[in-house]
């Protein structure tokens, strides 16, 4: 737990760097993590602008990466790692909405996409919290069957 966990128990969430070992242990938990456990380098996340929201007690973890430059043509902020492991205590669909406002303020509005893995997910409705917080399924699959999910930028009114 690092001093800021410590201090901080009131606040909504924390802006951790890759290699928080907190959330860091709760990416190992996470289907997507690509290396799980990898004790020798305790980052999680790609390089690039990024931005990592962790619940101060460890309940959930958000990843934003943007994106510019990919094979599939998506650009914008890319969720890249979702964990609520205290669903009954934060709804998953506000966290998206909290992990958007906060990747706003800080860096601009931009579109916003995730893919999920329908295999890995138990819901019967993958993706079915970012639905909720407004985002668009897409007929379209990944090459591996991930279903993309999107939120395209709306005019600030």
């Amino acid at each position: 737990m690092s001093v800021a966990q410590l201090y901080l128990p009131f606040a909504p969430y924390l802006v951790v760097r890759d290699g928080d070992p907190l959330a860091g242990a709760i990416a190992n938990r996470h289907y997507s993590r690509l290396e799980r456990g990898n004790t020798d380098q305790l980052r999680f996340c790609r390089p690039g602008k990024r931005l990592i929201l962790l619940q101060p007690e460890g309940s959930w973890l958000f990843v934003w990466v943007l994106q510019k430059f990919r094979r599939d043509g998506q650009v914008g902020a890319e969720c890249v790692l979702f964990r609520n492991e205290a669903p009954n205590k934060f709804l998953s669909s506000e966290i998206v909405l909290l992990a958007e406002k906060v990747w706003n303020d800080l860096h601009g509005f931009c579109r916003k996409f995730t893919y999920v893995n329908p295999r890995l997910v138990r819901s019967k409705n993958p993706g079915c919290c970012f639905q909720k917080a407004g985002w668009t399924k897409s007929d379209r699959r990944s090459s591996r069957g991930l279903i993309l999910l999107s939120k395209e930028v709306v005019a600030n009114v």
